[in-house]
């Protein structure tokens, strides 16, 4: 993808070791990476390194309308560009949109991968690990409802 499109975007700049997004901390926005690497956790459950330029990081807040689900952190120093308004963007930036649109479906495609691994793993137990195959298969053939998030406000 040609990253020139967000150049007149606001940069962003963290030190090695700074947070950008924390999990469960309220966010204003997306952050496009534009050089550096950065890890990304869930709890204490390291999820990804990611250095490649245009990676984008808030776009499951911002799209399912919800705090932020993972920890990003700067492995280095690095840029990043600032995205206020993603709805205003990516209507006059359609390309970016099917940028981050790519970027889900290699997320979910590398999911799905991973999800027929451990069912085929899985598949022949006859103990309790067994059910997981059945859990896995229901999981990748439901379509997700808009289920509140344990600990979302009013619980």
């Amino acid at each position: 993808m040609d990253l020139s499109l967000f150049q007149a975007l606001p940069q962003i700049s963290c030190a090695a070791g700074q947070v950008l997004i924390e999990e469960g901390r309220p966010l204003a926005g997306m952050y496009f990476l534009e050089s550096g690497e950065v890890e990304v956790h869930k709890g204490d459950v390291l999820i990804a390194e990611i250095y490649e330029p245009g990676a984008v990081f808030g776009d499951m807040a911002y799209l399912l309308k919800t705090e932020p689900t993972a920890t990003v952190r700067a492995l280095a120093p690095c840029t990043f560009r600032h995205v206020a308004d993603p709805m205003a963007f990516f209507r006059e930036h359609p390309a970016a949109a099917l940028h981050m649109a790519e970027i889900l479906a290699r997320r979910l495609d590398s999911l799905n991968r991973y999800l027929v691994d451990i069912k085929h793993q899985f598949k022949d137990r006859a103990d309790h690990l067994g059910i997981i195959d059945e859990v896995l298969d229901t999981l990748m053939h439901k379509h997700p409802r808009n289920i509140p998030r344990r600990g979302a406000a009013g619980d």
